[in-house]
């Protein structure tokens, strides 16, 4: 059995031999149908690679200067019914629902270190 880095080998040896690929496959002593199978995982794989991913990164400006920073932030839960916006709440949701609020103003580093625990 081969590994996609096998297979991406053999399949740059096919593309630059000129060969019909009946004919390569015979030289290789290669199935045909086996030719086919590594041929749409490595396209998949490929197709995989260049899909966007949903991640957007939060980049902080100026995050080596130190925010003056009027409390210590404690962790609160707010109920679901209550906007967050109207608590000066900032909110960050995850795709899979996880939800993340802290007191807007937030030290970045603060702020920083909760994403990083999520993941």
């Amino acid at each position: 059995m081969w590994t996609l880095k096998q297979f991406e080998t053999i399949f740059d040896r096919y593309h630059s031999s000129g060969l019909s690929l009946k004919d390569f496959c015979q030289n290789e002593c290669i199935l045909e149908s086996k030719f086919f199978y590594w041929q749409r995982k490595l396209r998949e794989y490929n197709k995989r690679k260049e899909q966007p991913s949903d991640f957007v990164p939060i980049v902080f400006s100026g995050s080596n200067q130190s925010l003056p920073v009027k409390k210590i932030v404690q962790q609160k839960t707010f109920p679901e019914h209550v906007d967050p916006t109207a608590a000066n709440v900032l909110e960050v949701v995850y795709p899979n629902g996880v939800k993340v609020r802290v007191p807007m103003g937030t030290d970045p580093t603060q702020l920083r270190s909760l994403i990083l625990l999520i993941r």
